[in-house]
């Protein structure tokens, strides 16, 4: 049987996603760390291509579009099967809904799941599915969590009379004056 030289790309690339929540530095550094990882994995997993979809600075906690979480979505559609390749599966989703849309996807276009920390799942199963479910919980939970932690931190310093935010113009973290 001839197979179509499409088919063959997609055989062997594997999508790749890219996501952090909050680039405070501007060094790239944590994208950086993700792309070199999942290149890693990708070659041991025998793709030769991988096309790769970023969102820098962008939380999936929070309800704000994910231009390249969208993007990968668009490419699923357009794809009979496609690997996706995350360094944790908290990267590709952290609220319930977006879950669902991807699953409801996966019901007519399958796809593997594989990522850096955490191994592969099949979300074609029921089994993976549960699983996904219940990180999806539980990086859900976290999120809200941490910035309930953050918040009563930031109330504590406020309340104590001490720096709480980030340093405005002219300040240096700590609230000392810059010295220019």
């Amino acid at each position: 049987a001839r197979v179509h030289w499409s088919t063959l790309i997609q055989l062997n690339t594997a999508l790749v996603y890219l996501r952090i929540s909050v680039n405070r530095t501007s060094e790239h550094a944590s994208i950086r760390q993700q792309r070199d990882d999942c290149a890693e994995l990708a070659d041991r997993l025998g793709y030769t291509r991988t096309i790769e979809f970023v969102d820098e600075a962008v939380s999936a906690y929070q309800d704000r579009t994910r231009p390249g979480y969208q993007h990968l979505l668009q490419q699923i559609e357009r794809s009979p099967t496609a690997t996706v390749i995350v360094w944790h599966l908290d990267r590709l989703y952290r609220q319930s809904r977006e879950l669902e849309q991807l699953l409801d996807l996966l019901d007519s276009h399958p796809v593997r799941i594989e990522s850096v920390q955490g191994g592969s799942f099949d979300l074609n199963r029921h089994e993976g599915r549960l699983f996904a479910r219940q990180l999806v919980s539980f990086a859900n939970y976290e999120s809200a969590h941490k910035g309930a932690r953050i918040a009563r931190a930031q109330q504590h310093r406020a309340g104590s009379g001490l720096w709480h935010g980030r340093a405005a113009y002219g300040y240096l973290p700590g609230g000392r004056v810059h010295a220019t």
